[in-house]
């Protein structure tokens, strides 16, 4: 009975599911010089806001809450909860993108004009613009404004990560971003195998990770067939596109679209995969900064330094891909990637066939397009890609997936629920009460 009435409760707004999807859209578009771990946070204060202002008033769903942020109390009674999400939305992104404020207010205008005028319409706006203040202003401190600035230098001897051009350390300070939804990052860091890097060098799982990512992720592999080189261009979601994080969050769209979700459920959707991403992001980070292993590129080139006698230099070898700027160990893309399809087969089921496209040179079109026939099938693409590129070994990508998989099923098992039916409480009660009687019979 609680399905169906959920099931009942969401499928009559169905008619307005596009505007979670537009406002995502939106976003992404105003994201591309964003780093990925910053565009998993910013959706998820965007996504997270869009579902509470509807979830407060509608209650179909637990609202999200978490730490000092509690959940927002129940809204106005009559308020119109789509009317609220728009104006949520467009708190959010004129606060965190004010470049895209024309965009912003043109889409706000249009979703609301769509709505008839009245007293629901104005409680509704009135009461999202609240709700994303408190979010935005809970996130405010969450020390995300001051991760690209924060100190680092490379340890620079042999194992440690040494800068590959003249960018500098990614966001260096990400790890120590407040969470959404996980209780700190701690628990979830992964760690290299043998506990340190000294240990992983002269191990034989690493000259195996070494010689695969030497062979398979040269610029010019002999044996990388061309879908792995497709494989590592189509997910390297370099500058100017929508990061590896966005590409997840348009998979969401187009399967929320095929599979007629309302907007209830849309929101719920993309709040949850925002959230879950946003600390896969930052347990990865706080990951990579601990550990601080170099990227192939420069392992490579000192194989004869390494401590291990399985590990041949190429002093001229190079990567397909450009190695991003940030210590090896664990792959973000495959934390990423495997938290997204977590999340994704959760709510939808594993076997989901989609199309995604992928702008590989970043200048705003789509340069190839890939066919998938389950979510777990494109996470684990996206993850292999890093060795196809030659910028991971794979015991980052297997760490990394395992990673992603436990922050959204924390996320999964803790946030985002279904509200529990009055009539059942209801049912509860009169069968205490009758077990009771019962007993006093006796």
């Amino acid at each position: 009975m609680l399905a169906c009435s959920a099931l009942l409760l969401t499928t009559v707004t169905a008619a307005r599911a596009d505007l979670v999807s537009d406002w995502n859209a939106l976003a992404l578009t105003s994201m591309t010089t964003t780093e990925d771990p910053m565009v998993a946070h910013d959706l998820a204060i965007l996504q997270a806001s869009i579902y509470n202002a509807g979830q407060s008033i509608q209650g179909v769903y637990n609202p999200y809450g978490y730490g000092a942020y509690p959940a927002p109390d129940a809204g106005p009674a009559g308020a119109d909860y789509q009317a609220a999400m728009i104006a949520a939305a467009n708190t959010v992104m004129q606060s965190l993108y004010p470049g895209s404020s024309s965009n912003a207010t043109s889409l706000y205008n249009a979703q609301l004009g769509a709505i008839a005028d009245s007293q629901a319409k104005t409680d509704g706006i009135n009461w999202g613009i609240t709700v994303a203040n408190n979010l935005l202003n809970w996130r405010a401190t969450d020390g995300s404004a001051a991760a690209a600035s924060t100190p680092y230098t490379p340890v620079g001897t042999v194992g440690y990560w040494q800068q590959t051009s003249a960018a500098g350390a990614m966001l260096p300070g990400w790890g120590s971003v407040g969470t959404f939804a996980i209780p700190g990052t701690g628990s979830y860091m992964g760690a290299l195998p043998g506990g340190s890097v000294s240990t992983y060098l002269q191990s034989s799982q690493y000259a195996a990770d070494y010689n695969q990512v030497k062979d398979l992720g040269s610029a010019f592999s002999l044996t990388r067939t061309s879908d792995q080189t497709n494989q590592a261009y189509f997910w390297a979601a370099g500058d100017g596109t929508v990061k590896m994080t966005g590409m997840w969050n348009q998979i969401a769209q187009t399967v929320a679209a095929n599979a007629g979700l309302s907007v209830t459920d849309s929101a719920r959707l993309l709040a949850t995969l925002n959230v879950a991403m946003a600390d896969a992001s930052t347990a990865a980070m706080a990951t990579s900064y601990d550990t601080q292993f170099w990227r192939p590129e420069t392992a490579i080139a000192n194989g004869d330094i390494d401590s291990n006698a399985s590990t041949a230099v190429d002093s001229f070898w190079a990567p397909l891909i450009k190695s991003p700027s940030l210590p090896e160990y664990v792959s973000l893309g495959a934390t990423i990637s495997e938290a997204a399809a977590v999340v994704l087969a959760s709510y939808l089921g594993d076997n989901v066939s989609f199309s995604l496209g992928s702008d590989i040179n970043g200048d705003g079109s789509i340069d190839l397009t890939r066919n998938f026939t389950s979510f777990s099938q494109a996470a684990h693409e996206a993850a292999m890609s890093g060795v196809y590129g030659g910028t991971q070994f794979q015991t980052s990508v297997t760490d990394g997936q395992a990673l992603g998989a436990d922050v959204a099923n924390y996320v999964l098992s803790n946030n985002f629920a279904v509200v529990p039916e009055p009539a059942g409480v209801v049912l509860v009660m009169l069968g205490g009460m009758f077990f009771l009687g019962s007993r006093r019979r006796r």
